[in-house]
């Protein structure tokens, strides 16, 4: 490894912070990790503490000694550009809070801030020829649920993903706070019965035929965003009441896998909330009217490795589409197959485990 080499590090800012040093050639190198970086919930200090945690980290696991060239008052070696993305840029002052926070690291001048949804596009959508940018629609279902799609002509739109009170349908919560309500109604006898009370009882340690213990429990997560507390303490708060509904996803996955007809509902109703949201973005960047397809190569290559596509021609094309988050990773894949049924238009999804790649290849674009 030369070290006079340039380096490109591409970083996800999201509930994780993980960032990738990679050469001009796009191999990673080093792999840094740290807690959330994200401005809009972290503040300056701790954002700005996790992301260089984890650039530090990347180096370091590059087999670079930061240790000893920081102590020295050395700089580290030449980074040619950083693009991250982070949950919550959605405005000029959210990107100029963040590059500026990356441009106190004194390592370049040439820094991307964009979306954590951006990433997962580029590192789901683009398999053929990395170098070029990449077109079609992510879909995100964990912390937030949103779709962000780019068009060949590289415009770009999001749709959903504003917020827990203004709309995150989709999401790890939106799926939790939808099997509350479906408890609370069976309660009522106003729904249908459903395995969801006994695994909700189980996970949360409640007596299962006490609506009101459940309804106390939830508007409990709340409570301490009407005390008074500094702002740290009221985003502690909004976020214990965001992850505690969210852990009820996975359940959710499980009771519909096994037959559960009200679990299965719920997942519908949030895969019809992603594809509408997908179908809006794609629309938008005029990917609205698939094309006829054009004849695939049948295979292409990977760091020297060959894969084949199955190429074929005719048929009508389909949009790339990659997946990300905790509830369209998960095992069941329940609201996964349900999505991927609801957007027939779109290839077979792409599950992004590192949008942190996505990152390193914006980062190695040459900027227009």
């Amino acid at each position: 490894m030369a070290e006079e080499q340039p380096y490109y590090l591409g970083i996800e800012a999201t509930g994780r912070t993980v960032a990738l040093l990679a050469g001009p050639d796009g191999e990673i190198l080093g792999e840094g990790t740290a807690t959330s970086a994200v401005y809009s919930v972290m503040g300056q200090e701790r954002s700005s503490q996790a992301l260089w945690t984890a650039i530090i980290g990347a180096f370091s696991s590059a087999g670079i000694n930061t240790r000893d060239l920081l102590q020295a008052n050395l700089t580290l070696p030449e980074v040619a550009a950083i693009c991250v993305g982070m949950t919550g840029v959605e405005r000029p002052k959210d990107e100029s809070q963040v590059r500026r926070i990356l441009n106190s690291f004194n390592l370049t001048k040439n820094i991307i801030v964009t979306s954590d949804a951006h990433i997962v596009l580029e590192a789901g959508c683009n398999l053929e020829n990395f170098s070029d940018p990449a077109f079609g629609v992510a879909v995100l279902a964990g912390e937030t649920g949103q779709a962000f799609a780019k068009g060949r002509d590289g415009r770009t739109a999001r749709s959903g993903g504003w917020g827990y009170l203004l709309g995150e349908e989709g999401s790890a919560y939106y799926i939790g706070l939808q099997a509350v309500k479906a408890l609370l109604r069976a309660a009522d006898g106003r729904g249908r019965e459903t395995a969801l009370a006994a695994m909700v009882e189980h996970d949360w340690k409640i007596p299962a035929n006490r609506p009101d213990t459940l309804a106390q429990r939830v508007y409990s997560l709340l409570a301490g965003l009407g005390t008074g507390g500094n702002k740290a303490q009221l985003e502690e708060s909004q976020e214990t009441y965001k992850r505690t509904l969210a852990g009820l996803a996975p359940l959710v996955e499980q009771a519909a896998a096994n037959g559960d007809e009200v679990a299965a509902a719920i997942l519908d109703d949030a895969a019809r909330s992603l594809a509408e949201a997908a179908n809006a973005a794609l629309a938008r960047v005029g990917l609205d009217q698939p094309a006829p397809a054009p004849a695939k190569s049948p295979t292409f290559q990977i760091g020297g490795i060959p894969f084949n596509l199955g190429g074929q021609a005719g048929g009508t094309e389909k949009f790339p589409f990659a997946i990300y988050g905790s509830v369209l990773l998960s095992n069941p894949g329940q609201l996964r197959d349900r999505l991927q049924a609801a957007l027939p238009h779109c290839d077979d999804p792409i599950a992004v485990l590192n949008p942190a790649e996505g990152a390193v290849r914006l980062a190695l674009r040459p900027q227009s």
